[in-house]
């Protein structure tokens, strides 16, 4: 690895190289990613390290929500919290084509994967250690065990155990405090109970796509802001597609295809002091997806394999144009197909005695690996993200509920009408119809022209140039086709110098972000 200065580094990082009986030294003896970090019940992602001299040790959160990359080869360790960092410094880059074929068929990396083969993160819970050259991990899942409990118990101890959660996170932070505010259930969960405890958020914000017009999102938002009487911002001007996928790839690590769509809210707490609620986890801990029951049914029959075949199948449904279906995987790592289902089929299987091995599979998992970055990278500006869904006592209650109290997938309405009976007549976002998309101007139009030029001849190496973003891809929807092109031209000839240039365009383009960004307030 190449000796990098203080001056060149553009995340923070620590490398260690053990030679002739001692460490060479480069970077951040100490570093945390939260100003204030207490060990359990915090509600928040971190992650720490510190080099004494001797001794490095380093740890994430209990559930391992931050994405704390560690690379090690031949001697050499090095930590950061962005894994472009670690290429920069001159990391072994070749690539794990197992982990990316997963990424190509499922759209996240499973376990501690990353696109490079010497390049992982730290597992849930973990402390690291190197001394004298020798490294030790420990942690990893704690599969839960199911408790004894009726539906109407299930209500309470969620409603309860949420409220100590948000009374903790209350009583510890007096700032400002903003909100994204969605459709759902999540962020709907925690306005209410911050009124209820007398909190009101300095401002609501929801992000859309549709024009001046509001979607179905951002109308069940506008609702609820309105009944509660809260500052309201809705973000909803065009976006410079390219540019936003762009700085979305760099800033999670070339570890996510999603997330482009939510640069408008990154910009929006780029401009706001204080803290930021997120709402991760909420939905998977409380409200299985439409695919829990039959994939709880493969589990019970040892079918772990039937279970990744379905994930597979649904990510290339959601992925693809209608006459492709197939996704990303025959596309970018062709015939690598069974021994993908083997791998994620294991993976699960790993969770057998869970009270629902596929919740908790895709909690520590896609949750972890690829949501994680909303907190993490998308509201990194804010001082503090918090994650009350994360706190261990709620976490670990909605982890041991058994699959027959969660399986109707109500139980988390239930927890909010109860609660806020003042609030249960709103509808969520299904409850809405949105009006047609809108055009984007001419003027948005020609500048994102601009930005596919000036992107494109950046990476040089993109398969059809300027021309594979203009028009309408052939197999993959649009924006799925945007970050897996984008994805595979990021990891094509990869090495410091172009780890550097992708940091710096990146940069760039945040620099040159819209800063028109509300289009309707209340």
């Amino acid at each position: 690895m190449t000796r990098p200065t203080d001056e060149t580094a553009q995340a923070p990082y620590l490398r260690l190289r053990w030679r002739d009986g001692r460490a060479d030294v480069a970077g951040q003896s100490r570093w945390q990613s939260d100003p204030v970090l207490r060990d359990t019940g915090v509600g928040r992602l971190w992650a720490r390290w510190v080099w004494d001299g001797t001794r490095l040790t380093a740890e994430v959160d209990p559930f391992g929500f931050f994405n704390l990359f560690v690379y090690e080869k031949d001697g050499t360790l090095a930590v950061s919290s962005s894994l472009l960092e670690l290429v920069a410094l001159g990391c072994d880059t070749t690539l794990d084509h197992r982990a990316l074929a997963v990424f190509h068929r499922m759209g996240i990396f499973i376990h501690d994967d990353t696109p490079l083969a010497y390049v992982r993160t730290l597992p849930p819970g973990a402390r690291l250690t190197w001394q004298a050259g020798e490294l030790r991990i420990e942690g990893g899942v704690p599969v839960p065990k199911a408790q004894q409990i009726s539906r109407e118990s299930a209500v309470e101890g969620m409603t309860e155990h949420f409220r100590a959660a948000m009374r903790g996170i209350l009583a510890g932070w007096d700032g400002p405090l903003t909100l994204p505010l969605s459709g759902g259930r999540d962020s709907r969960h925690i306005l209410l109970e911050m009124l209820h405890q007398g909190r009101r958020p300095d401002a609501c914000v929801t992000f859309h796509h549709n024009g001046g017009a509001m979607n179905a999102e951002a109308l069940a938002a506008r609702a609820l802001a309105t009944r509660a009487g809260v500052h309201h911002d809705v973000l909803g001007h065009a976006r410079p597609r390219l540019a936003d996928g762009m700085r979305a790839i760099v800033m999670t690590s070339l570890c996510a295809e999603e997330h482009a769509q939510m640069m408008p809210l990154h910009d929006y707490v780029m401009e706001r002091e204080g803290a930021a609620f997120d709402g991760i986890a909420g939905d998977i801990l409380t409200n299985p997806d439409g695919d829990a029951d039959r994939f709880y049914r493969l589990a019970h029959a040892d079918d772990y394999v039937g279970i990744a075949r379905g994930l597979v199948q649904g990510h290339g449904r959601v992925v693809s144009k209608e006459h492709w279906g197939q996704g990303a995987g025959p596309l970018y790592s062709p015939g690598m197909d069974e021994e993908v289902l083997d791998y994620i089929g294991r993976a699960v299987a790993e969770y057998a005695d869970a009270p629902d091995p596929y919740q908790v599979f895709w909690l520590y998992h896609r949750t972890r690996r690829e949501i994680n970055f909303v907190p993490q990278a998308i509201l990194s500006k804010s001082e503090i993200v918090f994650c009350p869904y994360l706190d261990e006592a709620f976490a670990n209650f909605c982890l041991s509920l058994p699959y027959a109290v969660t399986k109707d997938q109500q139980l988390h309405n239930d927890v909010i009408a109860r609660a806020y009976p003042d609030y249960a007549d709103i509808p969520f976002a299904e409850g809405f119809t949105a009006p047609p998309r809108q055009a984007g101007s001419l003027r948005h139009k020609l500048r994102s022209a601009a930005d596919v030029w000036r992107i494109t001849r950046t990476l040089g190496n993109v398969p059809g140039g300027a021309r594979a973003f203009v028009g309408e891809p052939n197999e993959l929807r649009r924006s799925p086709d945007m970050m897996y092109r984008l994805h595979a031209a990021c990891l094509d000839g990869l090495d410091a110098e172009r780890a550097r240039l992708l940091q710096k365009l990146a940069a760039r383009l945040e620099r040159d972000r819209p800063t028109r960004l509300v289009s309707d307030a209340l």
